[in-house]
């Protein structure tokens, strides 16, 4: 079975393509940013003299995927850039609108293909699906939907838990999802015939909210870490005696992540024993974030290709998220040997034995499994060492085969 990858933006589409290219189904992967050197807009980076071209240059790299064959790759329009723009920009609602204009025309220009003779199976990801599923039903394809969060009713129910005791963690705009949002998800519920998640939690929000008859289409397919990036992270070292802990926090600095809860019982640790840094963009309002800034590094965006870096100068991840799908930032943190503190509704990553897995978001539960991992240094060496055993279960090969496996059921069906 050949299988065409459809994803406006990136999340972790480029695996698939590279997972469906390396057992011979990829028919073809389309995107809006795929890094081709000397192709406009990424020859810029060439042009430009100095810092900003080194600054381009440094954006771009991080859309490289060179496993990826170009050939079977098609890339449309500049919108994904446009949306980028208006969101460092900190202009979130124009960067919504833009996305859904892009969504709409990114469907477009795959439309002849589509349409086209060629057999072949559509996976394509929420909030970007309806309109290709709609032309791939017409032309009698299977569809695959790739839910890569949950089932957006969970995240309203999550925020209203934050904003009973934190409403002022929350941006305007970001407090409930619009109703013509969940509407679009129901549709690309129905039209899908197989509904992939990343985790078992995001499959339970989806059981909990759609129509019964969606779980039949529900199946999990844990994600993959990048091994080109972290296939050759060595060992931990022991942390020296006299060395502060170091806390990592990598994605979205979002209410719905549980930053809140990550800086305030940061603050109440010791001084000095203890740093944190937070890498990516800054989504709770930045004069909230100062206040809660002390100690606190703060990195925005940066290319995939120096996150093992950061990783590495670090000893725990903590992630005490209320929404997710399922974080690749914890799987990377796993192959980074680095120890976690997450929720169950951050998706796939600790067990008992690389760190902890609190029972909620909760501050004062937090604030105890940072207290602990601060108060056996040994213990945390253990979980360190034992995270990149743990990564063996989330590697690319499985994930492959995960996904070839998947192909030869809908295959025999």
């Amino acid at each position: 079975m050949k299988v065409a990858v459809v994803h406006p933006g990136t999340q972790h589409s480029w695996q698939t393509a590279l997972a469906l290219q390396e057992l011979g189904a990829l028919h073809f992967y389309a995107t809006s940013i795929f890094h081709q050197p000397g192709r406009f807009p990424y020859s810029l980076a060439d042009r430009l003299p100095g810092a900003a071209g080194a600054r381009l240059a440094r954006e771009f790299a991080r859309f490289s995927h060179p496993g990826l064959d170009p050939a079977l790759v098609r890339t449309a329009g500049l919108s994904e850039w446009a949306e980028r723009l208006a969101a460092r920009a900190g202009a979130r609602r124009l960067a919504q609108r833009i996305d859904r204009l892009g969504n709409r025309r990114f469907a477009r220009s795959i439309a002849a293909e589509l349409a086209s003779a060629a057999p072949f199976a559509l996976w394509a990801y929420n909030a970007s699906a309806r309109e290709s599923f709609l032309a791939a039903r017409a032309a009698g394809r299977l569809c695959i939907l790739d839910r890569t969060i949950g089932d957006l009713r969970a995240y309203d129910a999550a925020m209203d838990v934050i904003a009973a005791r934190h409403g002022d963690w929350i941006l305007p705009g970001d407090r409930r999802i619009a109703p013509e949002v969940i509407a679009r998800d129901e549709a690309e519920y129905a039209l899908a015939d197989r509904i992939l998640v990343g985790c078992e939690h995001a499959a339970g929000t989806i059981r909990a909210h759609a129509a019964p008859a969606i779980a039949d289409k529900l199946e999990v397919l844990p994600y993959c870490w990048d091994e080109a990036l972290f296939g050759a992270m060595p060992p931990p070292a022991p942390a020296a005696v006299d060395e502060p802990l170091r806390l990592l926090f990598v994605g979205q600095a979002h209410a719905r992540k549980g930053i809140h809860l990550l800086l305030e019982a940061f603050a109440k640790l010791p001084p000095g024993l203890a740093t944190l840094t937070v890498v990516g963009d800054i989504r709770v309002p930045r004069a909230l974030f100062a206040r809660h800034a002390a100690g606190v590094t703060h990195i925005a965006q940066v290319p995939r290709a120096e996150i093992p870096a950061i990783m590495a100068r670090h000893h725990l991840l903590v992630f005490p998220s209320f929404f997710e799908g399922s974080a690749l930032t914890l799987l990377e943190a796993l192959a980074a040997g680095l120890a976690i503190i997450q929720t169950p509704a951050a998706g796939c990553g600790v067990t008992a034995r690389c760190g902890l897995l609190l029972e909620r978001p909760d501050g004062d539960l937090l604030f105890a499994a940072l207290s602990e991992a601060l108060r056996d240094r040994e213990r945390l060496q253990h979980w360190r060492e034992a995270a990149q055993v743990e990564a063996r279960r989330y590697s690319f090969s499985r994930y492959r085969a995960g996904i070839d496996a998947l192909l030869r059921r809908l295959a025999a069906r």
